[in-house]
C-alpha cells in the first residue's frame, strides 16, 4: 500500500507539472499575441499621423501656390512662393535691387 501511495504521489506531481507547463505556454502565446496586436495598432496609428501630415503639406502647399497670381498683380517682384512647413507659413520669394530674396507672407502683406 505505501508503494501505491507513492507511485499515485509521483502522478499527481507529474500531472500537475505537465498541466503546469502546458498552461505556462498558452499564457506566453497569449503575451505574444497581444505584443503583436499592440504593435500592429501603433504602426498604423503612426501610419495615419503620417499620412495626415502629408495631407495638410499638400493642401498648405496648394494654398500658397493658389495665392502666387495675386501676388504677382499687387507687387512686380514676386518671383514665386512655397510652404514652409518649418515655419508653418508661405515664404514668398522676391527680388529688390536684383537681389533675390525670401520673406514669409505675413511680413509681405504689411508693406
Amino acid at each position: 500500500m505505501n508503494k501505491n501511495s507513492l507511485i499515485l504521489s509521483i502522478s499527481i506531481i507529474f500531472g500537475c507539472i505537465v498541466l503546469g507547463g502546458f498552461f505556462y505556454a498558452a499564457q506566453i502565446n497569449k503575451q505574444k499575441s497581444i505584443e503583436k496586436q499592440q504593435l500592429i495598432e501603433a504602426e498604423t496609428k503612426v501610419e495615419q499621423t503620417k499620412k495626415e501630415e502629408d495631407k495638410q503639406l499638400f493642401d498648405n502647399t496648394l494654398k500658397c501656390n493658389s495665392l502666387l497670381t495675386s501676388l504677382q498683380q499687387r507687387w512686380n517682384n514676386v518671383v514665386g512662393i512655397y510652404y514652409d512647413s518649418f515655419l508653418n507659413t508661405c515664404i514668398v520669394k522676391y527680388t529688390e535691387k536684383g537681389e533675390t530674396k525670401e520673406s514669409p507672407l505675413e511680413t509681405m502683406q504689411n508693406i
